[in-house]
């Protein structure tokens, strides 16, 4: 697909969903753009704020959303400027110019002249303007965002424009093409290309340490019997193959201080981010190195892990130096990069600190992004790190989003409204999976209507999207309210924790459970969108569809212990039912009143509802609930039985795969497990007697039951997990 064709793709889409949603061309564009840099790690969690106004001086003002980014102290501002398919496609520099002015215009007067008290206290606009004043100290710099589908004909997409409040100040320019190119890419993402020397820096001395072609990894390869490949499989080369070199460097201080205060978080790997923060999770003992004893850091810190896709090297009279680096992601060592920068950040006045003498171990490990997606759990788990990410195997190649995506795949939903097509809803294991499908295809083409056809884009499921409908569910609307990064740390623990348990109440039902839940989440979005608050004040919206559902299970398990909602129903019917549709309509404005309540213990609203004390008060609130709606609960006696069968059915799944996995790794396979596992003594006699049965299958024609291939990859792991190799 060119980029032509995805700007009218786009331009229909945009049309269809603001005509469903009852909203406007351009907040449908800014809530898609978004969308899409959100996952590509561009920033964290976008909010939706909307103000227009004038400056003292008669300036414009104008503003359509934020993001604090709570690992580097930035905050991004956001102005959509959307052309449609009817005006020039084109922006010119002026207005450019323009849409930037307006959002300084914003910055500079909320922080200079108490903007916040113009504003309406219920209103996005007025948490941010208070916000900008009072915290304003807190913010390392600012990044303004403009996005546009039309083409941008300037050469830059950053730019740096001086100070605003104080504040270093760098400008996005996020236009069709540019869209396009993070859309298309298969990391989801835009690359980061660092040159040493745009930074005045020479290089970074190093040592190429290793290089290996084709290699294999200790990676457990899921053994599939679909259609579903990952790139590497279409391509011929085995999943747990891999080709990689690395270098051990020794970063100077001040090089590693300005390479995070110009990229960011966008140089820390997404799950590194969900466990880090800089704000209150700095290293005392980091920190009184770098500022007393900057001379012992390279002695004291264990030091950086990386991964990169492409890496420059040349020769200089002092030896090997890094010159280039793409694609730069820090996989350990993450709080030791922020470290190094909030300590700066944070100096008072009369602090002086010298950071020539200060120096970082770093390895770097050079690989491609499909490769990274397997190699860093590995590298987390090995690495001994000040800061580990205790999550590192909840990845997308973590066995629970492979059987989600094998159901979403396989389970198609119940034909409603007269639909003549088959239908389903696509989990998105890894990120921008689904519209990397969609990118195959010409628009309009029959395969790209097919493809349309059988998965929707509003029946997509991501992985951050799973986490937070479940964590809504088992009530936790303050840990969803704290954005995706929390919900993914919380969603990970519990769920490995319950996969180690045991994995078969993950199973059909649960994820038809899941699907429920995904559409009580967007029509409780669509009711609030119908609210006259909602329309004047565009505020909240999140914080109100997490409180309103999770008020509604709490209420439940509470007041109706043994009673629920009926999720079957609503799978059948693919949307909710009258009865409960009506009760959330109740309660989202019950719910929005009492969480800009003047009792609340937290000024900001946004964060009140993060706080536990909020989600306490909130179950203890005299909620109102319909007789109709009571009614239509059902006893967890009545779905007892599909949820039994629904385990009954995965536990045979599990013993089928198993056998799958046995027949398929092959006999020789099975050889070198038992000739490993007896020269070392680590098998019993029954173990070697079904593994020896295994390998005589062929001659034999006896298959082993379903206790003896569990006893077999259960002799399997305990082998691996004392060393022997996953593949031989």
């Amino acid at each position: 697909m060119k980029v032509e064709e995805y700007r009218e793709v786009l331009h229909e889409d945009i049309a269809l969903a603001a005509n469903a949603n009852m909203t406007n061309a351009n907040d449908e564009f800014l809530q898609y753009v978004t969308d899409i840099l959100s996952v590509g790690e561009e920033f964290d969690d976008f909010i939706e704020c909307y103000y227009e106004g004038m400056t003292k001086q008669r300036g414009n003002i104008r503003i359509d959303g934020y993001a604090m980014d709570e690992t580097d102290g930035s905050c991004c501002v956001f102005i959509a400027d959307y052309h449609g398919p009817f005006e020039g496609d084109s922006i010119k520099s002026e207005e450019i110019t323009k849409a930037f002015k307006k959002i300084r215009y914003f910055v500079d007067e909320a922080t200079k002249y108490e903007l916040y008290q113009e504003l309406e206290e219920s209103t996005e606009a007025y948490e941010f303007a208070r916000t900008l004043y009072y915290d304003n100290k807190n913010i390392s710099k600012f990044r303004f965002y403009l996005l546009t589908d039309a083409y941008n004909n300037q050469r830059t997409k950053n730019i740096k424009d001086g100070e605003v409040a104080g504040k270093k100040v760098e400008l996005n320019v996020w236009d069709i093409s540019r869209i396009f190119d993070i859309v298309s890419s298969t990391t989801q993402k835009e690359s980061v290309e660092i040159v040493l020397g745009d930074l005045g820096y020479s290089g970074i001395p190093c040592v190429k340490a290793v290089e290996y072609e084709d290699v294999i990894a200790d990676i457990e390869v899921m053994t599939k019997f679909d259609d579903i490949k990952s790139d590497e499989e279409e391509n011929g080369k085995p999943e747990n193959v891999i080709t990689y070199s690395s270098y051990l460097a020794v970063v100077p201080g001040q090089v590693l201080n300005d390479l995070y205060l110009e990229y960011g978080s966008r140089l820390l790997e997404g799950n590194v981010r969900s466990f880090l923060s800089i704000r209150g999770k700095v290293n005392k003992s980091i920190q009184t190195t770098i500022k007393n004893y900057p001379e012992m850091f390279f002695a004291y810190n264990n030091g950086i892990a990386a991964t990169a896709t492409e890496l420059d090297t040349k020769m200089t009279d002092r030896g090997l130096v890094i010159t280039r680096i793409k694609d730069l992601q820090i996989v350990n060592g993450g709080q030791t990069t922020a470290s190094i920068a909030n300590t700066l950040l944070s100096a008072r006045k009369d602090e002086n600190f010298d950071l020539s003498r200060l120096f970082v171990p770093m390895k770097v490990s050079v690989l491609e992004h499909s490769m990274s997606e397997r190699i860093i759990p590995k590298i987390s788990e090995y690495s001994n790190s000040q800061n580990k990410v205790d999550a590192s195997d909840f990845f997308s190649n973590h066995p629970f989003h492979i059987r989600m995506e094998d159901y979403s795949r396989k389970t198609p939903a119940p034909t409603v409204n007269g639909n003549q097509f088959q239908q389903y809803w696509y989990y998105e294991r890894t990120r921008g999976q689904y519209n990397q499908g969609k990118m195959k295809f010409k628009p309009k083409s029959s395969q790209m209507k097919q493809y349309e056809n059988r998965y929707p884009d509003n029946q997509v499921i991501k992985m951050v999207e799973l986490a937070k409908y479940m964590e809504i569910y088992e009530g936790a609307p303050d840990k969803v309210s704290k954005g995706k990064q929390a919900i993914v740390k919380v969603f990970a623990e519990e769920i490995k924790m319950q996969w180690n348990k045991s994995d078969v109440v993950f199973n059909l039902y649960y994820f038809k459970r899941v699907v429920a839940l995904a559409i009580m989440f967007h029509e409780t979005d669509e009711i609030i969108k119908s609210t006259i608050w909602y329309k004047e004040k565009h505020s909240y919206k999140a914080n109100v569809i997490a409180y309103t559902m999770s008020v509604i299970f709490d209420y439940i398990k509470r007041k109706f212990k043994g009673h629920t909602i009926d999720f079957t129903r609503i799978w059948n019917n693919q949307g909710l039912y009258e009865e409960l549709r009506s009760e959330i309509s109740v309660l989202c404005e019950e719910v929005y009143e009492f969480i800009i309540r003047d009792d609340r213990q937290t000024e900001n609203v946004t964060e009140w509802c993060k706080k536990e004390e909020c989600w306490q008060r909130a179950k203890k609130q005299n909620w109102t609930f319909k007789p109709e709606f009571l009614e239509t609960l059902i006893s967890e006696e009545e779905i007892r039985t599909d949820e039994d069968d629904a385990k009954k059915l995965r536990k045979v799944e599990n013993e089928v795969d198993e056998m799958k996995f046995i027949l398929a790794i092959g006999k020789e396979y099975w050889k070198q497990v038992i000739s490993w596992g007896t020269n070392r003594n680590m098998l019993s006699s029954m173990e070697s007697d079904i593994i020896q049965l295994i390998i005589n299958m062929d001659i034999t024609g006896r298959i082993p039951t379903d206790k003896q291939a569990k006893v077999a990859m259960k002799a399997r792991a305990r082998l691996i997990a004392n060393g022997m190799p996953m593949q031989f």
